[in-house]
């Protein structure tokens, strides 16, 4: 994985929890020398918490509801000269302006340093707003006596935002949608983020003055899901599970649409890890980050989409000398149907048989014409 750092920068306030005052606002003038391996070292340790355990992230794109505020608009106006540092450095000022605006509203919310910084990965380019707090640490002097340090806290990520600007781009020609159009026809996500949900008012205002919203649609969310599982499941190690472990995904999602509850990704996880026995629980100990990858799009919490789900609920039946199950969706009555179903005569045809199948169809067949 490529990895090149353009620019970087640390702006700071200092607030504390319950009161609204924000008190010794720090905006740097001065970008960090790019080059540090310090400096690469931070901003690659905060990137590569984003999605891992404990920093599950959420997708979704600027909002349009006229309560963004000013950043998405300056955003659009960085992006046509990223390479610039005036214009990085002034983008960095707009987002610590808004941080400071919002944390003055948001009671709970707490100061600390704000890392702004423009990046490569794998030739995609991608800018990061993180809150990056300090604790306290014990190093050892030249006599090897530990003293006590302060240093930066890289074990999680509190608040952050990453906007891909590949996707940025993209998704800023795609035509406004028509009546006509699917919630889940375009994919309209371009950014992930950190800090919002039943358990983060807090960190809320993070979102909030970025102006960022979640925005992958119930039905995409659904679909990736148990796509994703299915996708992971198909490694070797787990193959002989996956059939499980999908129909776990999609048991647990009938269950959350029942209720109204929205799907979590932790408890997705669990719904599918809980298929491969305990000796073999190592082979789903990335299966979270997986899902909650920039790929997959999987987010902490999502709405269960019904129509969607029910395409991928399995028809099965079982007549004691032969059984079968399929997903509804590839149930037809027409000659181009995977499982195309006869109302007259009562019969199924099935088509797109595997190379495996027809193998073991055309052996027996032959075994019989030799006897």
């Amino acid at each position: 994985m490529a990895f090149e750092l353009l620019h970087a920068v640390i702006h700071s306030f200092t607030k504390e929890a319950n009161t609204s005052v924000v008190t010794d606002v720090v905006k740097k003038n001065v970008l960090l020398n790019s080059e540090l391996p310090a400096v690469v070292s931070l901003v690659t340790g905060v990137v590569r918490l984003l999605g891992k355990a404990g920093n599950a992230v959420s997708y979704g794109q600027f909002g349009d509801d006229m309560r963004q505020g000013p950043f998405p608009a300056a955003f659009d106006a960085y992006t046509t000269n990223i390479a610039d540092q005036n214009s990085f450095l002034q983008i960095s000022h707009t987002a610590l302006d808004e941080l400071v605006t919002q944390a003055k509203e948001e009671p709970l919310s707490t100061g600390g340093h704000i890392l702004v910084a423009q990046y490569n990965n794998d030739a995609t380019p991608f800018t990061v707003v993180a809150m990056i707090k300090q604790r306290g640490g014990v190093s050892l002097d030249k006599d090897y006596v530990p003293i006590e340090i302060t240093e930066i806290d890289l074990t999680k990520v509190h608040q952050a935002a990453r906007i891909n600007l590949s996707r940025y781009a993209e998704v800023s020609a795609i035509p406004p949608s028509t009546d006509e159009q699917g919630e889940d026809d375009v994919d309209m996500t371009y950014l992930c983020f950190l800090g919002q949900g039943r358990n983060n008012q807090a960190s809320g205002y993070f979102v909030k003055a970025l102006g960022c919203t979640k925005g992958i649609a119930s039905a995409r969310a659904t679909q990736n899901a148990i796509k994703a599982v299915e996708k992971y499941f198909s490694e070797a190690a787990l193959k002989k599970y996956r059939t499980k472990a999908r129909d776990a995904v999609v048991t647990y999602l009938q269950k959350k649409l029942t209720t109204g509850e929205n799907a979590s990704l932790d408890e997705i996880c669990h719904a599918a890890s809980s298929c491969v026995p305990a000796e073999e629980q190592e082979n789903v100990a990335q299966l979270k980050e997986f899902l909650n990858n920039e790929q997959n799009q999987v987010p902490a919490q999502f709405s269960v989409h019904e129509s969607t789900l029910k395409k991928r609920i399995r028809i099965k039946a079982d007549a004691g000398n032969w059984s079968i199950q399929f997903e509804q969706q590839i149930l037809g009555t027409t000659p181009d149907s995977i499982i195309c179903y006869n109302k007259e005569s009562k019969t199924l045809t099935i088509s797109s048989l595997t190379d495996q199948l027809i193998k073991s169809i055309e052996t027996e067949i032959r075994s019989r014409t030799s006897d």
